[in-house]
C-alpha cells in the first residue's frame, strides 16, 4: 500500500438494526477495506495506529489481522448443523413383511444407528389403525398394527399422507383376508 493518507472507520447498519465496523485506509490510487469482524474498540485502536503512522516519520508499520477465531466458530457452527441433518437423514428404511406359511409379521427397521426386528404371530393381530398427527396446517397419517394386548407398533415410524397410508393398510387387509 503506498502513500495512505488517512484511515477511518466505516459503519454498517444491517436490516435488523445490527451494526458492523470496518477500517478503511485511504490512498490515492483506492480505498483498502480491512476485515470487519472486530469490535468498534478494536477497529478505533487500529485507526488510531495507522493515523499516528501516517502522521509520523516512521517507514513502516506492520499490521496482522486475521480471522481465525472467526473462522473457527463459523466451521464449528457449519459442522454441528451438519451433524444434526446427518442424524435426522438418516431415519430408518421398514420393511414389514406378513408371512401366511409360519402365521408371522416381520417388521424389520435398518439405519446407520442400528437394525431393529419385530416379530409377532398373525394370530395376535386384533385390527389395523391409522394414527393422525397434526403438523402445521395439514396432517399426517402412520399405520399402526395393534395387538390383542392393546400393544400398538406403527408399521412405520414416519407420518406421511392419508392416501397412501389407506391403501397400504387396505392391501394388508385385502392379504390376510381380515
Amino acid at each position: 500500500m503506498f502513500d495512505p493518507s488517512e484511515a477511518y472507520i466505516l459503519t454498517k447498519t444491517g436490516s435488523k438494526g445490527s451494526k458492523s465496523y470496518q477500517v478503511i485506509i485511504v490512498t490515492p490510487f483506492q480505498d483498502f477495506p480491512l476485515l470487519s469482524h472486530l469490535s468498534y474498540e478494536q477497529n478505533q485502536e487500529f485507526t488510531l495506529k495507522t493515523n499516528d503512522f501516517i502522521n509520523s516519520n516512521k517507514t513502516s508499520l506492520f499490521v496482522q489481522q486475521n480471522q481465525r477465531n472467526y473462522l473457527f466458530f463459523l466451521s464449528l457452527s457449519i459442522l454441528i448443523i451438519m451433524a444434526i441433518a446427518a442424524f435426522f437423514a438418516t431415519s430408518p428404511v421398514t420393511t414389514c413383511t406378513f408371512y401366511k406359511s409360519i402365521d408371522k409379521v416381520f417388521i424389520e427397521r435398518k439405519s446407520l444407528r442400528g437394525n431393529q426386528v419385530i416379530e409377532h404371530p398373525l394370530e395376535n393381530i386384533l385390527c389395523f389403525d391409522i394414527q393422525e398427527k397434526q403438523y402445521k396446517y395439514s396432517k399426517l397419517y402412520r399405520a399402526v398394527i395393534v395387538l390383542k394386548s392393546f400393544k400398538e407398533i406403527p408399521i412405520n415410524p414416519q407420518y406421511t399422507d392419508e392416501r397412501s397410508v389407506r391403501y397400504a393398510v387396505s392391501r394388508i387387509l385385502l392379504f390376510l383376508k381380515l
